[in-house]
């Protein structure tokens, strides 16, 4: 069941669509309208989000706002102005990268300094969207957003898939207090590293996991 919207919020996406002196308007419009389609049929659950568009850093794609921001507001999510100009799939793909944020603060336990856990990762994937532990989109495979996309006639030809047969550097992370080599296994390949591996094989599309120590 949809959690209740506070009303401002509410309140602020009626006044952004309906201003006839703000350039934004009509593209804002769009966006609340695939925010709650993505939370209708994905059925995240969400709240009414704040949506804004502003000049943010030209190297940050949007961004989601934990807690409230100056003006007491909730689930505040922003998306560059700088780059209005990417196609329809690839902004409405960062909106519901951001869009996810709001969900994991709602229902589950957000990494800290925008640390993109693994729980948030693997409810990126289920749509089909790449993320690393960095919040860097990596590319979007087909899936319930691609036949959702399509559906509404979305050009899905600017989305990147990733290649299986392009090698990718190995993204690690260290494990507290643990030095000792360990084996992880993706099923076509093993590797031994002395921390915690976050990865995904590009050969055979499956994740690295701890596997059991004999080669």
């Amino acid at each position: 069941m949809r959690p209740e919207s506070e009303i401002i919020n509410d309140e602020l996406r009626q006044h952004a669509v309906e201003i006839d002196d703000w350039k934004y308007r009509e593209h804002v419009r769009l966006l609340h309208d695939w925010a709650e389609r993505f939370n209708q049929v994905f059925q995240l659950g969400l709240r009414t989000p704040a949506i804004q568009i502003d000049r943010i850093p030209a190297r940050t794609l949007g961004t989601y706002h934990p807690g409230r921001n100056g003006f007491g507001l909730g689930h505040e999510i922003t998306l560059n102005a700088r780059h209005l100009y990417r196609p329809l799939a690839d902004q409405l793909r960062t909106l519901l990268h951001e869009l996810l944020h709001e969900w994991q603060s709602l229902y589950g336990k957000p990494g800290r300094r925008n640390y993109h856990n693994r729980k948030f990762r693997q409810k990126a994937r289920l749509y089909g969207l790449i993320v690393d532990a960095q919040g860097h989109d990596l590319g979007v495979e087909p899936g319930r957003f691609t036949i959702l996309l399509a559906q509404y006639g979305v050009d899905l030809a600017t989305l990147h898939v990733p290649d299986p047969d392009q090698e990718q550097p190995v993204a690690l992370a260290k494990r507290r207090g643990d030095s000792k080599l360990k084996k992880w296994s993706c099923g076509c390949t093993n590797v031994r590293c002395a921390v915690e591996l976050a990865a995904r094989c590009e050969r055979c599309r499956n994740l690295f996991q701890e596997a059991a120590p004999a080669w």
